[in-house]
């Protein structure tokens, strides 16, 4: 009698246990769930961190980024730092809101070697000099979008950052006649949301490879091996109206031309990116003026990852 009565009290014993056992093991799921899910958002606050969502500073770079994949195509509502082609073929920015000692020497420079470029002049500059964006216009360079102030794009609401970029491209039209599509964020501030706002205006927003660093004004022969020393396929030049960039301009546009590089405006150096992968073929002048339309094949830009150091683009 005893036996069966423990086997009976024992068998309460047992469901407890199996039961208990089941909960450590709906527990241990639930841990190893939460855990996968901490470790993905952690991953994903990182990619944010990086210029996909939360307003971060645009990497400064020394010279240029590192040597890192590009990707495979464009996406006008990311920031360009650099465009996939296979020619030597790049592209100079020149940003400008202030400088003007210096940029009819830089005109000059480009005119005697035949080479275009982008200017990317602020509104307010461009009323102030309105001779000096014709005379870039008649030379056949392309102008971008600077903004209309030098203000700071992470600082502003969607609202005033479009108006910032619209005035500016306002101006320039009444000023050349041109409209613009291509903006460059003052102080190279962008994230998400500022190349989303800058596409929502019809602009791309450009960023750039190699930084000259040039608005610290270094020796000319710094300037020169910044550039020379950092070039590659698709490369976007970042530059300012500074006295060592003309005296170092000369010396890097020979080389590059002697070395067989194409020096094109950003919107053709885009253009060639957005050509069929096929053909990747140079866009001939008559098609320079076009409206930028990626093209189906391409979704994600390319994305340089450094340094975050300020700088005065």
């Amino acid at each position: 009698m005893g036996r069966r009565k423990n086997a009976r009290d024992a068998k309460p014993d047992r469901q407890a246990t199996a039961w208990l056992a089941a909960v450590d093991i709906s527990a241990c799921r639930r841990w190893a769930g939460a855990a996968a899910a901490f470790l993905l958002a952690l991953t994903a606050a990182f990619l944010d961190a990086r210029g996909t969502g939360s307003p971060v500073v645009a990497p400064v770079f020394l010279g240029a980024a590192p040597s890192l994949p590009v990707a495979a195509g464009l996406d006008p509502r990311k920031p360009v730092y650099s465009v996939p082609v296979q020619e030597r073929l790049i592209s100079f920015g020149v940003n400008v809101d202030w400088g003007d000692e210096h940029l009819p020497g830089m005109l000059a420079v480009l005119a005697e070697r035949d080479v275009r470029v982008t200017f990317f002049p602020t509104g307010r500059w461009a009323r102030r000099r309105p001779d000096l964006i014709q005379t870039m216009a008649a030379a056949g360079h392309e102008l971008g979008n600077h903004g209309d102030q030098h203000d700071h794009p992470a600082s502003l609401s969607d609202g005033q950052l479009a108006e910032l970029i619209r005035r500016a491209s306002a101006v320039l039209e009444e000023i050349a006649g041109v409209k613009t599509q291509l903006f460059a964020p003052p102080y190279g501030e962008v994230d998400a949301r500022i190349a989303r706002v800058a596409a929502e205006t019809g602009h791309w927003t450009i960023m750039w490879t190699v930084d000259t660093v040039d608005w610290r004004r270094p020796p000319p022969e710094t300037v020169v091996q910044r550039v020379l020393g950092r070039v590659q396929p698709g490369a976007i030049v970042l530059m300012h109206p500074t006295e060592p960039t003309l005296a170092a301009l000369p010396t890097i546009l020979d080389r590059l031309l002697a070395d067989g590089w194409r020096i094109v405006p950003v919107g053709e150096l885009l253009r060639a990116g957005l050509a069929p992968p096929e053909r990747h073929e140079t866009p001939s002048p008559d098609d320079s003026t076009g409206p930028l339309e990626p093209s189906s094949g391409y979704s994600t830009s390319a994305r340089r990852i450094s340094s975050q150091v300020w700088g005065s683009s």
